[in-house]
């Protein structure tokens, strides 16, 4: 029985289509978005019409985009884009990515405009503002029936009738608000500026055109030894009274927080999971208090700084969070968040 001898160019061909089936995998495997793992943000909290709302994507693996406004407009390609909305409404994005993954997410966009259909009040001020000198300010409301004004210079509430007459103290920009009504969705704002006080000139005095009543002999002192002003020997025994503090009404400066929408705050969080971010990066945000309640997956209630602990080192999914803030200075005082932690493949919640 004769022995046949494979073709050593059967076995290298062999082993070709394998090397290339493995690389093909693993591009597969590394190119593989997984659906239910899309990051993307929507920064319209505040979204009104005619301004500019950002779109972006932070999806692993996401090798193209293609962005569906909801408003009939071209589709947009690129990862980090901006959308103007002509008109109110509600509109529903639409995130395609790598042609295969579709998520889509509902936003709200205000008119520009309501605030001013609603009766906004309109703000009459001279053209010239001089520091100093009074200013006479007017309102046109046909709805107002209180009036709350600020001048720019004082914390609070300056005037309340509807044709104030103010005197700045000080040169500089000023912004003038108006609120009617107690509605502050109906604020009136301007900017102005006031100008510093004219300086009048006077004229030096002419030492050679004035006339002395006795002769300039008269008012110089004799000559002859220094002596010790009596009053400095005198002080030496005026009993000396303790300084006393003067206890003045000091106003204390409300501190505010940054302004941050629920998807800035999620870019955040997965920062700190990620290990670029620490707690105390959240500071000003909390305004000072790291301990602020947190609920977690609607069951569990700790405090920030434990959940920035639980976060560290894990690789999340944010599902859903919500901030709850102080209206007054905008610092963030709780917050409800529903995650999910990815171990041994699987995401499971925490």
């Amino acid at each position: 029985m004769n022995k046949k001898n494979i073709d050593i160019r059967v076995i290298f061909f062999f082993a070709i289509v394998l090397l290339i089936g493995i690389v093909l995998f693993i591009i597969q495997f590394f190119n593989h978005v997984e659906c239910e793992d899309v990051k993307y943000y929507v920064f319209a909290d505040h979204a009104q019409s005619e301004e500019a709302i950002e779109f972006y994507d932070k999806t692993d693996n996401a090798k193209s985009w293609k962005w569906d406004f909801g408003d009939g407009s071209d589709s947009d390609k690129r990862r980090h884009t901006f959308h103007v909305y002509k008109n109110p409404g509600k509109y529903y994005i639409t995130l395609t990515i790598n042609g295969d993954c579709s998520h889509t997410k509902e936003i709200n966009v205000a008119d520009k405009y309501a605030s001013e259909r609603l009766g906004a009040p309109e703000i009459i001020i001279p053209k010239v503002i001089t520091e100093g000198q009074p200013t006479y300010f007017r309102s046109v409301s046909k709805t107002a029936r209180t009036w709350e004004w600020a001048f720019g210079e004082n914390r609070g509430i300056d005037e309340t009738s509807p044709d104030p007459v103010y005197t700045f103290s000080s040169p500089g920009e000023k912004t003038i608000t108006l609120v009617i009504n107690g509605d502050f969705s109906t604020v009136a704002k301007k900017v102005i500026y006031v100008h510093p006080k004219a300086l009048k000139k006077t004229n030096p005095l002419d030492v050679t055109s004035y006339e002395y009543e006795k002769d300039v002999a008269d008012f110089s002192l004799p000559r002859g030894s220094a002596k010790k002003d009596p009053l400095e020997e005198m002080l030496q025994f005026v009993p000396v009274v303790p300084k006393s503090k003067a206890i003045k009404d000091s106003v204390v400066a409300i501190k505010k927080a940054p302004k941050i929408s629920e998807d800035q705050f999620e870019i955040l969080l997965n920062k700190v999971a990620e290990g670029s971010k620490v707690k105390d990066d959240f500071t000003d945000l909390l305004c000072d208090d790291l301990n602020i309640p947190v609920v977690k997956n609607d069951t569990k209630l700790l405090t920030f700084s434990e959940l920035c602990t639980a976060l560290k080192g894990q690789k999340i999914k944010i599902e859903s969070i919500r901030l709850n803030k102080d209206k007054q200075n905008n610092c963030v005082k709780g917050l409800n968040i529903s995650y999910k932690v990815k171990k041994y493949m699987i995401w499971i919640k925490d």
